[in-house]
């Protein structure tokens, strides 16, 4: 006999288990089937963060490339502080015409003509007028002693020099020293010239005038303070003008040149005319007669 598949089914539904057992396949079918798609999703995305990844890197190498190539450094040049004024003195002076050029060469021209006649007039007028006279002096040691005494007062303009640096310097602050390569004022680059120069001139000048001492007249030896004053006075115009930026510093600078090329020729006329102990090379002569020579027919 055959069995009818209704009833089959029907009782198979009456019973209580095969429901939860349908059920419970469903679910786990379903739950089979998320977490299948969650891991392609996973896979999908790591696979997307790695061509991300290596077209990250690939752009980061091409990046790199083209910034070394085209590579333009931006460098900022600080200037010291002191280095900006003393620029723009220089483009001032590159800015000057050529019309006050010739007429700063054509003052310095003239202030050197004057003192060349100023010299020789102020040296008479000093030897002739002013009543007093060198003591007497004959001996070269005594007239060296002399010169250096009146060398003492001439170092007076250097030594306010010095002064005067010391308090500009204390005034703008130019405390650090040259070899820091810090950058100096104006008014304190002066006085360190005039200081400088001052000194050069100075040496110069006395180790001549000690010279002259040494082979001149006794009644010549009053040109000695004479010069000196001459000497002063021609530094401390030099150093006013300096200062204040004026043309006629070449009056003052004159006034303490020439007379040293005047003492260095007649020191190289005293040496070269003097004889005996004051002469520099001197031959004495034999002091026996030399042999008669042979004649050849005896």
């Amino acid at each position: 006999m055959m069995e009818n598949p209704e009833s089959e089914s029907a009782v198979d539904l009456t019973r209580p288990d095969a429901g939860d057992r349908g059920s419970d396949s469903r679910t786990e079918s379903a739950e089979d089937l998320e977490e299948r798609d969650d891991w392609m999703e996973t896979e999908e995305n790591d696979a997307d963060d790695e061509e991300e990844e290596e077209e990250d890197e690939e752009d980061d190498d091409d990046g790199g490339e083209e910034a070394v190539q085209e590579f333009t450094p931006n460098v900022r040049i600080v200037w010291p502080a002191g280095h900006e004024a003393l620029q723009m003195q220089e483009i001032q002076m590159e800015k000057i015409p050529p019309d006050s050029v010739c007429v700063e060469v054509v003052c310095v021209c003239v202030c050197v003509a004057a003192a060349a006649l100023v010299f020789p007039l102020l040296t008479w007028a000093g030897y002739k007028l002013l009543p007093f006279e060198a003591p007497p002096l004959h001996s070269s040691a005594l007239r060296l002693v002399y010169t250096l005494r009146c060398a003492f007062f001439a170092s007076f303009p250097i030594v306010l020099g010095v002064l005067a640096q010391g308090v500009s310097r204390l005034k703008f602050g130019s405390l650090k020293p040259l070899f820091d390569g810090a950058w100096q004022n104006r008014e304190v680059r002066v006085h360190g010239l005039y200081v400088r120069d001052s000194l050069h001139l100075f040496l110069l000048y006395f180790l001549q005038l000690a010279v002259t001492a040494t082979y001149a007249p006794q009644e010549m030896l009053k040109l000695v303070p004479l010069l000196t004053v001459i000497f002063v006075f021609g530094r401390l115009i030099y150093w006013a003008c300096v200062a204040l930026g004026s043309s006629v510093r070449a009056l003052g600078s004159a006034l303490s040149f020439l007379p040293l090329l005047v003492l260095l020729g007649a020191n190289l006329y005293f040496i070269g005319s003097a004889s005996g102990q004051e002469a520099v090379f001197d031959v004495a002569p034999p002091t026996t007669a030399p042999p008669p020579k042979l004649r050849w027919w005896g």
